[in-house]
Parts: structure tokens; C-alpha cells; sequence
């Protein structure tokens, strides 16, 4: 393992503390997010919430908890085993909102990114000694459970996300990588497509793969379920394809279909029918324009 490789993987193993304690505090503590103004008449309809997390994180800024003595990370390949006084020089020095970030931290968190640069919600900066490190994080709300996530092209899968659900009885706390909120569903893109999240999503996978027992918490990578998740983020039209192919090729109707669906059933009978007129050189021909034109 070289150096660089352990320094992450601390730095994963610190967030991964820190999240979860941060998640158990805030559960305890939600009279504080109930007089949040989750939304405004303002332009910056999340300016409430984003300045609130800023000022929590600046208060905690440090792995507090004495419980967690030695942290697992398990995928199929390996276990890393972390003690947790490997982790107790982290700390989070400074959170910035979009306004407060300078245009070399613009420009790194662009890098980062596949299309055009978007604000993150926060941005942390992180320090462990002479090493400083800089994570962006993502808040998200909903008043029942699934959302449109961010689009397919702005998703860090890896980035942190503090996941807010809230209803008039209660308001519950979730936290976690991005990936680990998205349901595997795609909404039909109106514009650039934006793959659902779930806050249960994330809730489940926590309560299955992030476990804490005789002082230790286990982290468990699925790497199968990750990478299909990637795979909708990587090739997002090729799975929009199948999912369609798929409504085409169904017995029935289901209840509650999109309401496109039928546009895909007369979209596929026209396309039947105008093969039909086609010879067999002709549809080779057409199979072929298609794959040219495909653009990768």
C-alpha cells in the first residue's frame, strides 16, 4: 500500500466517522432543524439550510465520539482495518458556501466534474497535519422520500450528501456517499437527465453496509451494486434504452405509467411498420446509420 493510497483511505475512514456521528447528533437534535426555512421567496431557496450545516460543522469539527475504536472498510477484494487514532489529527478547518469560494477552489471542483461548473452545496477543507484536503458536500431535502437528483452530468458518485427527510410529525437525518442515495431509476429527461435519489435509499444501505458493534464500524462495499449504479451514471442513454425496450416488449399495462409511455408504443409501431416496407439490405443499412450516428 503506498502512501497516497493510505492517505485516503484515512481520509475516508475520518468522513465516514464524522458523518455518522454528525447523523446521530442531528437525530437527537432535530428541534433546531424544524425552525429551518426549507423555503423562501428568494432566489436562493436553500440558502437557510446551507448556512445552518456550515455553522454545525464549524462547531463540530472533529471525530468527538469515544464509542468507535477501530474502523473496517470490506469490499471483495480486501479489508482495511483503521484504529481510530490514526484519524484524531483530521480536522475541518473552514465551510464554505458558493459565495465565499475563491476561483482556484472553482476551478479544482470543475476539474472534477464532466460538463460545466455548478456551486456545491459546501465545500469542506480538511486538514491533517501539513496535509489539507478539500471535499464538497451535497444537502438534500425532501418531504416524502425519492427526488430528482442532480443531473447525470454533475454527479460526483463519491461526494458526501447530508440527506434531510422531513414531515409534520418528524424530521429524520441521513448522510452518506451520493452513489449510495440513488434508486436505479431514471426519470424520462425533460432536459438533461437527472437519476432519482432516494432518502430511504440511502437510509437502507446504511443500515445494511455501515454497522457499528463492540466498538467498531464496518463499512461494506458492494462493489457489484456501486457499479451498476455507475453504469446508469457512465451510459445513462444505453440504460434508458433497455428500460424502454422493456415497456415495448410487456405483457400488460401496468398502473400509474409514465406518462410517456404511450409515445414509446406508437413511437415502435410506427418503427415496425416502416420496416416492414423495407427490404433486407435496407434495414441492414438503417442498422448500420443508427450505430454511426450514435454519438459516444
Amino acid at each position: 500500500m503506498n502512501l497516497e493510497t493510505s492517505k485516503e483511505i484515512e481520509l475516508k475512514a475520518f468522513l465516514s466517522v464524522y458523518f455518522l456521528e454528525l447523523e446521530i447528533f442531528m437525530n437527537l437534535h432535530i428541534d433546531e432543524l424544524k425552525e429551518i426555512k426549507f423555503q423562501s421567496e428568494e432566489a436562493n431557496t436553500d440558502e437557510f439550510i446551507k448556512k445552518y450545516f456550515k455553522d454545525l460543522i464549524l462547531k463540530r469539527t472533529n471525530i468527538v465520539s469515544t464509542n468507535i475504536k477501530k474502523i473496517n472498510i470490506f469490499n471483495e477484494n480486501e479489508n482495511q482495518e483503521i484504529a481510530i487514532e490514526n484519524l484524531l489529527k483530521f480536522s475541518i478547518t473552514s465551510v464554505y458556501i458558493p459565495e465565499e469560494l475563491t476561483q482556484e477552489q472553482k476551478k479544482a471542483i470543475q476539474n472534477s466534474k464532466k460538463s460545466n461548473y455548478t456551486n456545491p452545496d459546501l465545500l469542506l477543507k480538511i486538514e491533517n497535519g501539513e496535509d489539507i484536503y478539500f471535499e464538497s458536500l451535497e444537502l438534500k431535502s425532501t418531504k416524502s422520500n425519492n427526488i430528482p437528483g442532480s443531473s447525470v452530468q454533475q454527479i460526483l458518485p463519491f461526494e458526501w450528501v447530508i440527506f434531510v427527510k422531513r414531515s409534520d410529525r418528524k424530521i429524520e437525518i441521513s448522510t452518506g456517499y451520493y452513489i449510495n442515495s440513488i434508486t436505479e431509476k431514471l426519470p424520462f429527461p425533460d432536459r438533461s437527465p437527472r437519476p432519482q435519489i432516494g432518502f430511504n435509499t440511502l437510509f437502507e444501505w446504511n443500515e445494511k453496509n455501515r454497522i457499528v458493534k463492540n466498538n467498531i464500524l464496518t463499512i461494506i462495499d458492494n462493489q457489484e451494486i456501486t457499479q451498476q449504479k455507475i453504469k446508469l451514471l457512465t451510459d445513462w442513454q444505453e440504460f434508458l434504452a433497455i428500460e424502454w425496450l422493456e415497456i415495448i416488449k410487456a405483457e400488460k399495462i401496468k398502473d400509474n405509467e409514465k406518462w410517456f409511455n404511450n409515445a414509446l408504443r406508437k413511437f415502435a409501431i410506427k418503427f415496425l411498420e416502416y420496416t416492414e416496407t423495407l427490404t433486407l439490405e435496407d434495414k441492414n443499412r438503417l442498422l448500420e446509420k443508427l450505430r454511426t450516428f450514435i454519438q459516444h
